[in-house]
């Protein structure tokens, strides 16, 4: 036989035994972290599979338009631009005092 035959020979003969000697078994057994490691993957797997599917039904609400329309009690309103502002020329100098003072309490109240 010539060399090259030998040796395909041979290794066909290792790989054989390493078959049979194997059972059909893997050839090691995993070890407690590998087989947690896995189990966190398959955890992973499964938050990712959820988060993209609720963003996906989530993609077309809107509920901030629905809300402002609605009126819902307990929710803070627009701001009134300058030309929605009441005429403040009718008040009396008393009320615009009254009124200068009590901003200023609020103002001071807000202060840590």
């Amino acid at each position: 036989m010539r060399n090259l035959d030998c040796k395909i020979v041979l290794v066909s003969l290792c790989v054989l035994h390493l078959f049979s000697a194997s059972e059909g078994r893997p050839p090691r057994s995993r070890t407690v972290s590998e087989v947690q490691l896995m189990h966190n993957l398959g955890e992973h797997r499964q938050v990712q599979e959820r988060r993209q599917w609720l963003q996906m039904k989530l993609r077309g609400i809107h509920t901030a338009a629905a809300r402002a329309a609605s009126g819902e009690p307990g929710r803070a309103k627009r701001r009134l631009s300058p030309e929605e502002l009441p005429d403040l020329s009718d008040l009396t100098p008393e009320e615009i005092q009254y009124a200068l003072s009590f901003l200023e309490k609020l103002l001071k109240s807000k202060r840590p």
